[in-house]
């Protein structure tokens, strides 16, 4: 009966990280198409990866974990 919980709690555990991750995949797809827009001219001007990855960190990590990446 113990391993029937726990395995209920792991799979309770597991649904939430997993909604966790698509919504956090949503709200980082609507800022990237939202920056196409506004910065890019819809996609027609290129985008580096560093500058990508520049502009991601600085949205959606916590400037103390960036620091800790340098």
């Amino acid at each position: 009966m113990q391993g029937l919980v726990q395995a209920m709690q792991t799979q309770a555990q597991n649904q939430a990280a997993l909604q966790a991750q698509l919504e956090g995949q949503e709200r980082a797809d609507v800022w990237w198409a939202s920056l196409l827009c506004t910065r890019f001219e819809d996609g027609a001007i290129e985008v580096a990866w560093d500058a990508f990855v520049r502009l991601f960190r600085a949205k959606f990590v916590p400037e103390h974990i960036q620091d800790r990446m340098e």
